[in-house]
């Protein structure tokens, strides 16, 4: 089971992880990416297997442990991050001088968190 479950990590300390990639433009959009909600894991690349990551900084980091299926109290940000993570997609094309040049088209999503909804 996660870390997260397993341990009952208090949501100060998982509201306090930093936000890694994209920073937040306002005060308002930080709020709302720190907020904590319910979401469902799902391993689009290899599901049944667990996925072990570490987030954070050097100063403040805690490792998740996540199952296909499984439910996890996190803030918007680890889902954002997780969400982002994807295999890049390829298409070779000529490029006139008889040579074939490598162009990105697309990342293939990896991970899926479902936000739940529920009562």
């Amino acid at each position: 089971m996660s870390e997260v479950r397993q341990r009952k990590v208090p949501k100060e300390k998982l509201s306090a992880l930093p936000i890694l990639g994209d920073q937040p433009k306002s005060e308002k959009e930080e709020k709302f990416l720190r907020e904590i909600c319910e979401y469902e894991f799902y391993n689009l690349e290899e599901p049944g297997t667990e996925l072990r990551f570490p987030y954070g900084n050097t100063l403040n980091q805690t490792t998740f442990t996540m199952f296909h299926g499984e439910k996890y109290m996190l803030p918007r940000f680890v889902a954002r991050h997780l969400e982002s993570k994807g295999t890049p997609i390829w298409e070779w094309r000529p490029d006139g001088s008889g040579r074939m040049t490598k162009k990105m088209i697309g990342k293939k999503p990896r991970f899926r968190m479902g936000q739940s909804f529920s009562n």
